[in-house]
């Protein structure tokens, strides 16, 4: 495959995923899109870096600060601030902003005028590159009116004159801190804020018009205003824009306005409201490991290895039942997933070994293993370097790690298909999930879970539970609240060929699986496997959600020892 064909590929999911922003009932779309040939990884390089910075990724999601004196001139700049201009607008000169496009004096110039004409503490300033082929949203605010935490990312000392303002990039974080700024900068009404704030939280146009109680034409209308106020031709561009801006937005909060309770990684619903706290554990590399320690201190040591795309929650419960029969649950977060710093070299080794080395520092021997999908990998490899401590294993719902060829009955399940598909393209994986969490709302949430629940199994039990879907949205949102790194990660692991060498495996392992799975059968876990697999339990009605409806049992297995 050519390079144009690869970039044109790219270009393809990023519009895709910029549509599906916009309208979430599109989400097949990225499964179409991602429909493309596997290509090789050399040829392919230059090509995940685009489709990196075309996700706002990198290997650090810095704030970008370039301030501005009163006569044009640039006083100073932090790292990120320089290189993102220099990427997106221009050049920075003591004499002054060079755009590439001349029109961005204007924009600079008005945002002046407007910090001045109404005493604000920030508005929003639309940039253009230089072909026009896409806007670029920033901040400016009065220099002096800069957060200490931003200031403190600018050399030092950087002396700030009284015309002085600064122009604050988005780096890629969370807030719910962005309708007033959104309204003030762009004159919105409140009906058209309110029907911004509907479509960056993923609804359609006609659920809006339902939520707001108006009709089609209304909100089609309002969509319209926007639009020009703000300068875009889209509603892809809208939730682009919004969410880039959102990125900054409460760093600019008022600490003394801030509510009682604050955002956090994840929401403070079901299985969150019991957990224990997360605690960092440094390890010998510096880096930083997240984990929850549940039960009893005491008891019994589990070592519990989740799926990709989660934390270290577990279901709501789990501290109390746990504690109840006896057990101590350890559970970690992979590198560059929730709080954990990633890796430099990410193999299912390296990983392991992360858990191993907290396993150690807490002196655990006898140690059980729990690991549900694809965390089944790094289980093992958990295992074979813990030895004799590790005594038997717990695989439900296992994923032999690599690629699996697409077939006929995968036409039925989209996730099922979009993991075949990203699999083949592991270098696409920056880009798509540093695009889904920007966008995560609840209403897309919602739509990926009852994607997975495409078993009929699956979809009987989330219809009778459907307080899984808080469960399933906090630990997505804790594994990617930092970065979507760790996702990313992985997928390329699982890519690579080949998997842990399980000869030396002494740990007997238990399967169970779900007559319905939509990703493999319990057959091809036992291939996998080999002789290493002690007893198989088949569960019938039931697919990818075994893990949830089986919890319970998950532990009575444990504490049965």
């Amino acid at each position: 495959m050519s390079a144009a064909q690869s970039k044109a590929n790219v270009a393809l999911v990023i519009e895709t995923m910029y549509a599906v922003a916009a309208d979430p009932e599109r989400w097949e779309q990225v499964i179409e899109a991602l429909d493309v040939p596997a290509q090789d990884e050399q040829a392919t390089q230059g090509v995940a870096s685009l489709a990196r910075a075309a996700a706002g990724g990198g290997e650090r999601a810095d704030v970008g600060l370039i301030v501005v004196s009163g006569a044009g001139g640039a006083v100073a700049c932090n790292p990120a601030g320089e290189s993102l201009f220099r990427l997106r607008l221009g050049r920075i000169e003591a004499r002054g902003l060079t755009f590439l496009n001349p029109s961005n004096h204007e924009a600079l110039a008005q945002a002046r005028r407007r910090l001045r004409e109404t005493r604000g503490r920030q508005v929003i300033v639309k940039f253009l590159d230089e072909a026009d082929e896409g806007p670029h949203f920033a901040y400016v605010t009065p220099a002096a009116a800069l957060p200490p935490a931003l200031a403190a990312t600018l050399p030092s000392p950087s002396p700030r004159g009284e015309g002085d303002i600064a122009i604050v990039f988005p780096a890629l974080e969370t807030t719910d801190r962005l309708w007033a700024s959104v309204r003030e900068s762009f004159g919105l009404t409140p009906a058209e804020t309110k029907l911004a704030a509907r479509l960056k939280d993923g609804l359609s146009l006609k659920e809006a018009a339902e939520d707001l109680e108006v009709s089609l034409n209304t909100v089609r209308n309002q969509l319209r205003a926007v639009f020009d106020k703000m300068g875009l031709n889209r509603q892809s561009e809208l939730v682009r824009a919004l969410t880039q801006l959102g990125a900054l937005a409460q760093a600019f909060e008022d600490p003394g306005a801030r509510r009682a309770s604050p955002t956090i990684f994840a929401t403070e619903r079901g299985a969150a409201e019991t957990a224990p706290p997360v605690q960092l554990f440094k390890l010998a590399d510096g880096r930083r490991l997240a984990w929850r320690d549940y039960g009893d201190p005491a008891g019994r040591p589990v070592l519990a290895v989740t799926q990709d795309l989660a934390s270290s929650l577990l279901p709501r419960g789990t501290n109390a039942l746990a504690r109840d029969l006896g057990l101590r649950a350890i559970v970690t977060e992979r590198a560059g997933a929730g709080r954990s710093d990633p890796h430099p070299d990410f193999t299912y080794a390296n990983v392991a070994a992360d858990s191993v080395a907290l396993c150690r520092h807490l002196g655990l021997d006898g140690i059980q293993i729990f690991t549900n999908t694809d965390g089944a990998a790094y289980a093992l490899e958990a295992a074979l370097q813990l030895g004799d401590s590790a005594t038997r294993m717990l695989i439900v719902s296992g994923r032999p790690p690599g690629l699996q060829a697409e077939r006929e009955r995968d036409k039925g399940h989209t996730l099922t298909l979009f993991w075949r598909r990203i699999y083949r393209n592991p270098w696409l994986s920056d880009m798509i999930f540093e695009m889904m969490r920007l966008s995560l709302s609840r209403a897309q949430f919602e739509r990926y879970a009852r994607a997975a629940a495409s078993a009929p199994g699956d979809a009987a039990y989330l219809k009778a539970n459907p307080e899984l879907l808080d469960f399933i949205i906090d630990y997505t949102r804790e594994s990617v609240a930092l970065s979507a790194r760790g996702a990313a990660d992985a997928i390329r692991c699982a890519a690579r060929p080949g998997g842990p060498d399980l000869s030396d495996l002494a740990c007997p392992i238990t399967l169970w699986h779900g007559d319905q799975d939509p990703m493999n059968g319990v057959d091809e876990v036992q291939a996998w496997l080999g002789d290493h697999v002690e007893a198989v339990r088949l569960f019938p009605g039931i697919g990818r959600f075994l893990g949830h409806r089986s919890w319970p049992e998950v532990l009575a297995w444990l504490a049965q020892g």
